[in-house]
């Protein structure tokens, strides 16, 4: 996940949480068992694998220009 973020840095804003260290998250996206992947502050990504991450990535960047 970090490799990915930081090739896509700059075109997304991209925050990792960490289920059991980040708490940050749980009053906007709910209580969560695993990490999640946030992009934009608006989607959240749950099922976290390098498929779904680039596809994620690419939907955002091809819906916000």
């Amino acid at each position: 996940m970090e490799s990915l973020k930081k090739e896509y840095e700059g075109r997304l804003e991209v925050v990792i949480y960490k289920a059991g260290k980040d708490f940050g998250y749980i009053k906007k996206y709910g209580a969560t068992t695993k990490s999640m992947l946030v992009i934009n502050e608006s989607k959240a990504v749950r099922n976290i694998n390098k498929e779904t991450i680039v596809a994620a990535f690419e939907e955002a960047i091809n819906s916000c220009c």
